[in-house]
């Protein structure tokens, strides 16, 4: 436990460079298509410290995408360094007040890292889920990756964070099993290229390159994309 204590402590405290955060709220498309509304909610995953502005983010990646057969006005109310409480406290109500069609939902690795229990998690993640449902809005969420993969972290921290990665990604699947939503299958992406590929990474080591983004919105869109032609494509 000490020697846990020791490597979360370095992992926090080790001197990193600065990198900027962006907002990727922004419009795409033709605007004589019919209108998409998006929201993401989240984390510093949404404001990409990183990358070199909001076009590389993995969610505008994903708008683009969309505006082939939309136009999409994506607001963006995340908040860098967010957990499940705060996303429910803070992003929920703007989020519900923009009236939305579909939602993104990028949280939960904060509260792994950060040793927030898996009950609490679970319980904050179902209220949040549940009052965006009311919205009627389609809702994906971003489940939670393979934690072990951060080059910051080291073993048997990261060992840690590789199991708890695992058991946060499960509670998002039991959380849309209960609401009708849809998760990103972040086990379907290959972690032994995230584990090895050092450009994957910005240079703070902990957060995600443009490359990164650029594979994180694949692995996004093999979730919206059957999405496109049926409820999306009806709205």
């Amino acid at each position: 436990m000490a020697l846990l204590g020791l490597e979360a402590m370095y992992a926090l405290l080790r001197p990193v460079p600065h990198l900027d955060s962006h907002d990727p709220s922004g419009e795409f498309g033709d605007p004589t298509q019919p209108p998409l509304r998006v929201a993401v909610l989240g984390d510093s995953s949404v404001m990409a410290p990183g990358v070199e502005g909001p076009h590389e983010i993995w969610v505008s990646l994903v708008c683009a995408r969309l505006a082939t057969d939309h136009h999409v006005i994506l607001e963006s109310y995340a908040v860098g360094g967010s957990m499940a409480h705060d996303v429910l406290e803070n992003q929920v109500p703007p989020a519900v007040s923009f009236d939305p069609d579909l939602i993104f939902v990028s949280v939960g690795a904060n509260d792994a890292i950060k040793g927030v229990p898996r009950h609490k998690f679970e319980a904050n993640l179902d209220r949040l889920i549940s009052e965006l449902s009311e919205t009627g809005a389609l809702i994906v969420q971003s489940g939670v990756g393979a934690l072990g993969t951060i080059p910051r972290l080291f073993p048997p921290l990261s060992n840690l964070m590789s199991i708890r990665g695992r058991r946060f990604d499960r509670v998002h699947w039991l959380v849309a099993e209960r609401y009708g939503t849809s998760v990103v299958d972040q086990r379907s992406d290959d972690v032994k290229v995230w584990a090895t590929d050092r450009s994957l990474w910005a240079p703070d080591h902990f957060h995600v390159s443009a490359a990164g983004h650029a594979r994180w919105a694949d692995t996004v869109w093999r979730t919206v994309a059957p999405l496109v032609g049926g409820a999306l494509g009806a709205s």
